[in-house]
């Protein structure tokens, strides 16, 4: 004998372990509801089995019996039996047999390896044999039946026993008890049993050939008689041990719930046993209409048929209805009360007015059918309804007189339609004739009179009640309208001369459709009236009164529809103008204006009727007259209004009294005012009429032209010759060089002669004396006489500019290169020397310009020039440390960049687009600091550009790119770890290309690093690490990963101890400096972690997000953790939690979490 270890696992995960001891020959389990037994034990180690009462004997090949009591217990949760060896686990079943005996049936259920809920269950060792007595195994007939079905979680059901599933009704048969077959143990006869004795099956349908089927086994050659209902079937195990009994054709049983029963006869011995129910049905089921067809006087109008058709009705409960409508199917089962419904969604069928057939197809649930035909009634058509009379739609208006007998409207329908029609509130009601006509009328006094058009509603009901709604007009007409504007006829209501002479024309409104007959005078006209009412009649000069009156007018208009109105009203005639004529006289008592009278300006005077305006004309020169309330009017014309010479004009007076009529009157007026004729040469004086320096110290001569023998007076700047005239005319006065001021200025030229009438003329002249040149002036060289580079190239180069006097020329002069310019209308002058006129570098030189006036003078000015075009120097030392690459370490302190530049200048340093002024000291070192917060987390190049201007402006760049770097690698994935008797001698990882290191968490929770030999093993792609020193049982390790920029994260990996509950601490301050970003907990027993806000935040320095891995066994506690949904990563799913503010957790949804 040996010993026999097994273990009990109760509904919550308790498990309580024991052994049968091997000089025991009996021992005792006790099992409760709902509890997983395993025992250490092969198939071949069992006997028997033996059922008793709720007990199960377990009879082992060595003669031992293991009793598992209150095994077959009929409350709660059934027990479940298994046996396990050599790291398998497989489930018994049992099948019952007379007498107690079970036949036993085994399904495979795990195989160790990773983890699973029934590793508690599984024994790894293998057990030794179980031995009969006297060393032998048991064979033939007393060997236990291993069935092949996988019975794991599908046959057992409560309490141990075998329960088999019904048999469905396929094609009208049913088979029952088709399992496998055994023997109990240690019987010499087969005992009769019935397969699936406590099984139900169902037979019905239509199918023409039924069967039923009972089958069971025995002792070879017994006999075997089946009754169902009341037929009987008798038949005889075969030599295989079975028998099988059919009932079908006329010895089919009748409808009804039968219960089968077996009697075997085994020489002589009559065994009853119970076998399988059947439930046989083959009636077809009735089903009634009750809504929806046109047998119950349903039909579907609009209104209904816009929500779907409904079809309701009754029948046998449970029977599966399937209604079709024009190929359209749906279908519904009737219920527990016996009502069933089917909706047609809206859309499902034809909207229209027909008839349609309804199939309705019922199919109980044996299968039985039944089909009947109902009809269904559409009518989703609203009726057409039109008017024919009586509506603005058929040109129909209602005028004065038609009012006055009514309104009455016509029109067409559907025979027997209801027709309501509303005007203005007030409804009539019409009944559609078998004619298809209609008519409604509103009496005398109902709508009121005016001139309006008012909505007509009209809703048109059918039998089924569908409606149609139209709207129409009704147009009433009994009024009419004219007016007439005398007011403003030719404007102001007064016809003058001018307005009669091209015809009068009047005119008014009238409402739009009318005619208007329009008399004035003796003549009567026929108006023309447009689209919008207005009305004019034009009347010719012959018809129009002349003089002074007041003439009558009447228009008379009849509007579209009959309506008639009259207007009068009055014109004011007035064609004439009376009383204008000229009171006055010019010229003195000779009637010759001379000069002095000229002089004195000309006033005239006159009448004409009052109320009028007055222009008087001179020659060419016209001015109004001021007009007294008695008609009398005066003029006056100025002395500027007098052209001088002798000569003869005409005066004219033209008069417009009130009405715009006008009349002239003219006489001649006569004028003399010419004193002889004088003229100063136009010939330039001096050539140009400028007198320069040169030409002042010469003197200036002025001559000019008078009649012969007269004397002239000649003044130049103030001083005055007098000379006469020689005989043909010619005079000359000469000023000598002390007669001519110096200076620039404008010297007036005056000549003056007086004839023997006293008439005096003058001529005058000027010239132009320029001795000097003036506003010379030479401006700074680009604002401060220093050229930068950058000014040396804009624009096109260097712009020197000053002032001069209008009209010089200059040269300018910059160091060697000369440029002339013009000085331009304001005085201004600028000349551009080009970049390749100016030379590079840091220069002394000087700018000067000389200016030569129009009148010949000239001067000069001039003063030093500094040219400076380059900065120098400017470079930039090497960042990022020793491998010139910013890792997030590096980053966390910032940036420093460093340089040299010209001294004095400013540096502007762009990293990565953003713009940093650096410091420059006094020796031109530059140096700038990125703050952590601008460098952006990544791994890319950051471009650099480095742009100085020095004091006087000019800008130098380089620009190079930085590496950066500050994503660390993924934590090492933990591919297995290998332990002895000593603790672990090593790990492996997934193959990286980052620098693996292992750290081994100590018991006073200081972290060192282990010492190891690590190589990679390309096949399987995995690194392995060797530890040189076992790490002892109850440590944990942490296993980072560096990439070449520095940057690292690390795994937290959690041993297995050989103990349960394993509990992690992840407060653990010195955690920190590992960057722990996972935690793996696949190789740790029921590890117990729990994580908190702080503890998370103190991880990792790369982030507050951690990765938990792990098994169900294992349990997270994060207490106030918000789970914010799922990800799925690698084919893992992990559950994503938010812990306080700042915390991100990704757990493997097979652990346990307590939130």
């Amino acid at each position: 004998m040996k010993t026999i270890d097994f273990v009990v696992r109760d509904q919550a995960g308790a498990l309580q372990r024991g052994m049968v001891l091997d000089g025991a020959e009996s021992h005792i389990i006790q099992a409760q509801s709902g509890q997983e037994i395993s025992l250490n034990l092969r198939q071949t180690d069992f006997l028997s089995q033996q059922r008793a009462g709720s007990d199960l004997l377990l009879t082992l090949a060595d003669g031992r019996v293991i009793t598992i009591e209150n095994y077959f217990n009929q409350a709660g949760t059934p027990n479940r039996l298994f046996i396990s060896s050599d790291g398998y686990l497989n489930e018994v079943a049992f099948v019952e047999a007379d007498g107690g005996s079970l036949f036993a049936q085994y399904g495979p259920t795990e195989q160790w390896g990773k983890w699973s809920p029934s590793d508690d269950l599984i024994y790894l060792g293998r057990s030794d044999a179980i031995m009969p007595p006297g060393g032998a195994i048991a064979g033939g007939d007393d060997e236990v039946s291993m069935l092949a079905a996988p019975l794991l979680g599908g046959v057992v059901g409560g309490g141990g026993a075998a329960t088999v599933a019904a048999a469905a009704a396929v094609g009208g048969a049913a088979v029952l008890g088709a399992g496998g077959n055994g023997t109990g143990g240690g019987a010499s006869k087969a005992p009769p049993f019935v397969n699936e004795p406590e099984s139900s099956a169902t037979v019905g349908g239509d199918e023409a050939t039924k069967s039923v089927t009972v089958t069971g086994g025995g002792e070879p050659g017994s006999e075997v008689v089946v009754t169902v209902g009341e037929k009987q079937v008798t038949t005889t195990v075969g030599d295989d041990g079975t028998f099988e009994a059919v009932f079908e054709g006329d010895n089919f049983p009748a409808d009804g719930n039968h219960e089968a029963v077996v009697t075997v006869t085994t020489d002589g011995e009559e065994a009853t046993l119970d076998g399988p129910s059947f439930v046989i049905d083959t009636t077809a089921p009735v089903v009634t209409v009750t809504e929806g067809t046109k047998g119950v006087s349903d039909y579907f109008n609009a209104d209904g048929f816009a929500t779907g058709v409904t079809l309701k009705g009754t029948g046998e409960a449970g029977t599966d209805v399937e209604v079709t409508v024009s190929e359209k199917v749906v279908t519904t089962t009737v219920a527990d009360d016996g009502t069933w419904s089917v909706t047609f969604e809206p859309g499902m069928l034809e909207a229209g007015e027909y008839e349609t057939e309804i199939s309705i197809k019922s199919t109980d649930q044996y299968g039985n059918t039944s089909t009947s035909v109902e009809t269904l009634v559409v009518d989703t058509l609203a009726p057409a309804v039109t008017v024919t009379s009586g509506s603005q739609s058929v040109g129909d208006i209602f005028n004065g007189a038609a009012f006055s007998n009514g309104v009455t409207l016509s029109g067409e329908s559907e025979p027997g339609a209801t027709i309501q029609l509303t005007v203005g509130g007030i409804t009539r009601t019409a009944t559609v004739g078998e004619n298809g006509t209609w008519s409604a009328t509103w009496q005398p006094g109902t709508l009121p009179e005016g001139e309006y058009v008012s909505d007509i509603t009209i809703i048109a009901t059918d039998k089924f009640g569908n409606a149609t709604t139209v709207t129409e007009q009704l147009a009433v007409d009994t009024v009419s309208e004219v007016t007439l504007a005398t007011d403003s006829v030719e404007v102001d209501g007064v016809v003058n001369a001018a307005e009669r002479a091209d015809g009068v024309t009047l005119t008014g409104t009238a409402q739009p459709g009318s005619t208007v007959d329009v008399t004035f005078g003796s003549a009567t006209k026929a108006a023309t009236v447009d689209a919008n009412g207005n009305w004019s009649a034009q009347f010719a000069a012959s018809e129009v009164p002349t003089g002074e009156a007041v003439a009558t007018v009447t228009a008379v208009a009849t509007d579209s529809v009959g309506n008639s109105s009259t207007v009068t009203g009055q014109i004011q005639i007035d064609t004439l103008v009376r009383d204008l004529a000229f009171t006055g006289q010019t010229g003195g008592s000779d009637g010759i204006v001379n000069g002095s009278e000229a002089a004195q300006g000309i006033v005239m005077t006159g009448t004409v009727e009052p109320g009028s305006s007055v222009m008087v004309k001179l020659g060419q020169v016209s001015h109004a007259a001021t007009v007294a309330a008695d008609g009398s009017w005066s003029v006056t014309f100025a002395p500027s209004d007098i052209p001088a010479g002798t000569y003869t004009t005409t005066m004219t007076a033209t008069a417009t009294d009130a009405a715009g009529n006008t009349d002239s009157v003219s006489q001649s007026v006569s004028v003399d005012t010419e004193a002889g004729s004088l003229t100063i040469n136009a010939a330039p004086i001096e050539g140009d009429d400028v007198v320069n320096a040169a030409e002042a110290s010469d003197g200036v001569a002025i001559s000019g032209t008078a009649d012969a023998g007269a004397v002239v007076q000649v003044t130049l700047a103030g001083i005055t010759h007098t000379v006469v005239a020689d005989a043909n005319g010619q005079w000359t006065s000469y000023y000598a060089a002390g007669e001519v001021a110096q200076g620039v200025y404008n010297a007036d030229i005056t000549a003056t002669t007086t004839d023997s009438a006293g008439n005096t003329r003058s001529a005058t002249d000027s010239v132009q004396v320029d001795t000097r040149v003036d506003n010379l002036s030479l401006n700074k060289v680009e604002g401060d006489d220093i050229v930068s580079g950058a000014e040396r190239l804009a624009d096109g180069g260097v712009t020197v500019s000053g002032t001069s006097e209008i009209g010089s020329s200059v040269v300018v002069s910059l160091g060697n290169a000369s440029m002339n310019g013009v000085v331009d209308a304001n005085g201004n002058w600028s000349v551009t020397f080009a970049p390749g006129q100016i030379p590079q570098g840091t220069i002394n030189t000087t700018v000067s310009v000389k200016a030569t006036d129009q009148a010949g003078n000239s001067a000069s000015a001039s003063h030093a020039v500094l040219i400076d075009t380059v900065v120098d120097p400017l470079n930039m030392d090497q960042a990022g440390g020793n491998d010139a690459i910013v890792s997030a370490r590096e980053a966390e302190a910032g940036i420093d960049l460093n340089g040299r530049v010209e001294a004095g200048s400013t540096v502007v340093v762009n990293f990565d687009g953003t713009n940093y002024t650096a410091s420059v000291d006094s020796s031109g070192n530059w140096t700038v600091m990125i703050p952590p917060a601008s460098i952006r987390p990544g791994t890319y190049d950051a471009d650099i550009s480095v742009t100085a201007t020095d004091h006087v402006g000019n800008i130098a760049s380089i620009s190079d790119t930085l590496a950066i770097d500050t994503y660390a690698p993924e934590g090492p994935v933990i591919a297995s770890y290998t332990r002895d008797g000593d603790g672990i001698r090593g790990i492996s990882t997934e193959i990286s290309p980052d620098t693996l290191d292992v750290h081994q968490i100590n018991a006073d929770r200081s972290i060192s690093e282990v010492d190891a030999t690590s190589f990679d093993i390309d096949a399987i792609g995995e690194r392995n690490f060797q530890f040189n020193t076992n790490v002892p049982d109850g440590s944990d390790l942490v296993v980072t990963a560096t990439d070449t920029a520095g940057n690292s994260s690390g795994t937290y990996l959690a041993l297995d101890d050989e103990s349960a509950n394993t509990r992690l601490d992840l407060s653990n301050p010195n955690l920190a400096q590992y960057n722990i970003e996972t935690v793996d907990l696949q190789f740790a027993e029921e590890a117990q972690l729990t994580i908190t806000e702080a503890a998370l935040v103190n991880l990792s320095k790369n982030t507050n997000s951690l990765i938990v891995n792990g098994f169900s066994d294992d349990t997270v506690t994060i207490t106030g953790a918000v789970r914010d949904g799922f990800e799925v990563k690698d084919g893992q799913t992990y559950d994503i939690y938010t812990l306080g503010s700042e915390g991100t957790l990704m757990i493997d949804n097979d652990i346990n979490v307590l939130i």
